[in-house]
């Protein structure tokens, strides 16, 4: 079965949206690595990180509730049946001494019904990712060699790290065999890059050696990637969308960026923070994205309330009805 995500995000499997992202934003927080030093922190984290990049995304999330159907009707044909063993394919328990000694499980389908199911779910677009496999956070590595000269072993690996770690442009420890290496991640690189580093025997790769390593950011707590902007949701009381405000931004580098949010702006708006997001391909940045959301704080005093009963009486708005936008 794959793994359940719900129960990591500690959510029912029909929760809302809203109730999957408030979930996931509280969990993360109290789990990301620079805040919680518990040992089990960055492993919890980062399988938070892979349950909601499933379950909040409404596609990907169809798709695994339907495989959960399936395979949850699939075991009762199999007890009803008498038959205990999978139709088609095998699920493997592997020891990978290159990716931290961790344990990994891989799901491997052969000809058949499974493997036709499995495919008509996902299809090429999710070849590269596996409900079934338990690496999240770990580098998976590849060799292949070149000759020209002097013979080159090429590693190639996949690298999950956090958005503030490819934000900052931080040092990431990887296990190469038997040795530690340190990977410097260039500031503010974009998702799916790759970076190539060449061995020199001094910096924990041998000279006969390059790795190539394509990075995958995870998802963030707060903001969304599209292409390099960051996109995320800036929540505005009522009285300041009236007087106007300045809101204080906290990028993922923990800097602080002050945006002017101008009286009467609606819900829907988007507020733009120019080059403050990752690397575009010219070598510019993109922008950090905010769409202004109009909220009613909660836990509203006695004193509050009466503001807004005086308020209510002295205008002449009532509510009304208008076409929903498409």
């Amino acid at each position: 079965m794959p793994r359940d995500y719900y129960q990591k995000l500690e959510v029912e499997p029909g929760a809302s949206r809203q109730d999957i992202r408030k979930s996931y934003q509280r969990l993360a927080k109290k789990w990301h690595p620079d805040v919680n030093k518990a040992p089990e922190a960055e492993a919890r984290f980062k399988e938070i990180a892979e349950a909601y990049e499933v379950l909040g995304d409404e596609s990907r999330r169809q798709k695994y509730d339907d495989q959960l159907k399936y395979e949850s009707a699939r075991q009762a044909y199999q007890s009803n049946t008498g038959n205990a063993g999978p139709k088609s394919g095998n699920t493997s328990r592997t020891e990978d001494s290159q990716t931290s000694g961790s344990t990994s499980y891989e799901y491997r389908t052969g000809s058949g019904l499974d493997e036709d199911f499995f495919d008509m779910f996902f299809g090429d677009r999710m070849k590269d990712y596996d409900f079934f496999s338990n690496t999240a956070g770990n580098a998976s590595f590849s060799n292949d060699s070149r000759t020209g000269g002097i013979p080159l072993r090429t590693t190639r690996a996949k690298l999950d790290i956090t958005l503030e770690q490819a934000y900052r442009g931080d040092h990431v420890p990887i296990r190469l065999g038997d040795k530690r290496v340190q990977i410097k991640i260039p500031e503010r690189i974009p998702q799916g890059s790759t970076i190539r580093i060449r061995g020199t025997g001094s910096n924990g790769i041998d000279a006969d050696e390059e790795l190539l390593i394509t990075l995958r950011i995870l998802p963030h707590s707060i903001y969304a990637l599209d292409g390099s902007n960051l996109q995320g949701v800036l929540e505005v009381a009522p009285w300041e969308v009236v007087l106007g405000t300045d809101a204080h931004v906290l990028l993922p580098d923990q800097s602080r960026v002050r945006v002017k949010v101008p009286s009467g702006i609606q819900s829907g708006r988007i507020l733009r923070i120019l080059g403050r997001g990752l690397q575009r391909d010219d070598g510019s940045y993109g922008d950090v994205l905010l769409d202004v959301e109009i909220v009613v704080p909660s836990g509203i005093s006695e004193q509050e309330r009466e503001l807004y009963r005086q308020l209510a009486s002295s205008s002449r708005y009532q509510a009304q009805m208008r076409r929903r936008k498409s």
